[in-house]
């Protein structure tokens, strides 16, 4: 997998739809409706999916909608490429850390490597808030641009701040064991690395 951000997002990507089709979750349609990811995030990388041959199609449903199951690559990139995931530490976009966390706990079977990996994300946000320059009054052309620069810094810095607070308090959800609960379908858990 590429060390660059916009890969390793869609690398995280990539595996949490194997890790949704491999837990029963097999049509765009359900991707989008019981994961929220969006038509433009899922229909790209299952076709990614499918090209490189991590997916299969089985036949479409009534509706048009066709399925996907894993193949036997797509287990084993399931099974082994999420740790590298971890390895690489948080990106700082909420979401991919959320599904990184989450693969590490449902396919690896680690609570305490999720919640860790949780809270480095959280601390790393905060860590990025001492590279945030204050504007300088004295370098401002004007007193508006100066009062727009102070409050945009100001609410980039609130926003960091919230994100942090939104990725710990996920942290001690998921730590407490109250995040996940099992869903109330039959469908097969998935398979543990």
């Amino acid at each position: 997998m590429s060390k660059t951000p916009d890969k390793r997002r869609r690398g995280d990507l990539e595996l949490f739809v194997l890790a949704l089709i491999g837990d029963g979750v097999s049509t765009p349609y359900e991707l989008q409706q019981a994961a929220g990811l969006s038509p433009g995030a899922t229909i790209p990388v299952l076709r990614r999916l499918l090209e490189t041959g991590l997916v299969q199609t089985g036949k479409a449903g009534s509706r048009g909608r066709m399925a996907y199951r894993l193949s036997a690559s797509g287990r084993q990139r399931l099974k082994v490429d999420w740790k590298e995931l971890i390895a690489n530490g948080p990106s700082g976009d909420f979401d991919a850390d959320l599904r990184v966390a989450l693969l590490a706990l449902l396919v690896g079977g680690s609570r305490r490597l999720a919640v860790n990996f949780l809270r480095t994300s959280a601390a790393k946000k905060m860590e990025s808030l001492c590279s945030i320059k204050e504007p300088d009054a004295s370098e401002s052309p004007s007193p508006l641009a100066y009062q727009y620069g102070a409050l945009r810094t100001a609410s980039v810095k609130a926003l960091i701040e919230a994100g942090a607070a939104a990725t710990a308090a996920v942290a001690r959800s998921l730590s407490r064991g109250s995040a996940i609960r099992q869903p109330r379908s039959p469908r097969k858990p998935l398979q543990r690395a």
